[in-house]
């Protein structure tokens, strides 16, 4: 019988924020699996833990799959990220699919995440949420991205580099500034920041102070949704009937939806293909 797979919370700053139960799961299982264990050796020996550790996601000494299975056939295993809940933007899914694949029991141990953190937060009624994680750098990834976060009808949150807050802000900020934004640094330390302000007003505070440590940000839903697949038919159908090549057509009806582009693109192809060809 396989062992349980624990996964397992950790301070996002503050150590006091790591749980007995955390302590108590990772002194006792018989291998941990971290995201960086070097980091993750830090808080053991400030908490005077001592666990069999190993790498799990990088570099040449990671645990391979058929190791973990292994590990995980012969007792317990914890699952830990530096900061937070891992899976929750940090890495950790591939190992909880492997532990369900494996009939192995999953156990999580909740602790800190900036995600609850932010949503907590937030000072106006929430109705829904949607977490993006890092957004792309660049390119076509990074533009639809951002639109899908300024068009959704919910509550957005995401977390930026303290050398990328400053231009990101700028770009959510030439796209409707008058938004509301709750910008979140250092969380739980000692130079916590929180603030509540529009993105126009953010990108001007930011070009005053010296940015650290990584940051979240939550976005006021869109007051103006973008329209639905239904309503956007006609459109669908015209570009699908145009001269514009289908990477070019799929990309107008991206940004009309609100959607990903190679979503659009999907529609686009399916469309001609059913007859709508250029003229």
């Amino acid at each position: 019988m396989s062992g349980t797979l624990f996964v397992v919370g950790t301070p996002i700053g503050n150590l006091g924020d790591l749980s007995p139960r955390a302590r108590e799961c990772l002194a006792s299982v018989n291998l941990v699996i971290a995201e960086d264990t070097r980091v993750f050796g830090r808080l053991c020996h400030l908490v005077d833990l001592r666990p069999h550790l190993v790498r799990g996601y990088q570099g040449r000494l990671r645990i391979t799959d058929a190791e973990f299975s292994t590990a995980l056939e012969e007792g317990d295993v914890a699952l830990v990220s530096d900061a937070g809940m891992p899976g929750v933007s940090d890495p950790g899914a591939a190992y909880v699919a492997l532990a369900l694949a494996q009939g192995a029991k999953v156990s999580p141990v909740p602790g800190p995440s900036v995600l609850s953190a932010a949503l907590a937060l937030w000072p106006q009624d929430l109705s829904a949420a949607c977490f993006y994680g890092f957004l792309p750098r660049h390119g076509q990834e990074r533009k639809a991205m951002v639109e899908r976060l300024m068009a959704a009808p919910a509550v957005g949150v995401f977390l930026e580099s303290p050398k990328r807050l400053g231009e990101t802000l700028a770009e959510l900020a030439a796209i409707d500034g008058d938004r509301y934004a709750l910008l979140l640094g250092e969380l739980t330390k000692l130079h916590e920041s929180i603030r509540w302000m529009t993105l126009a007003q953010a990108h001007v505070w930011l070009m005053t102070v010296d940015v650290k440590g990584e940051w979240a940000v939550a976005i006021d839903r869109s007051r103006t949704p973008a329209p639905s697949a239904k309503a956007s038919e006609p459109l669908l159908a015209a570009l699908a009937r145009s001269s514009l090549g289908t990477k070019e057509a799929a990309t107008i009806y991206a940004e009309a939806r609100g959607i990903a582009i190679r979503e659009a693109y999907q529609l686009m192809v399916a469309r001609r293909s059913d007859g709508d060809e250029p003229s």
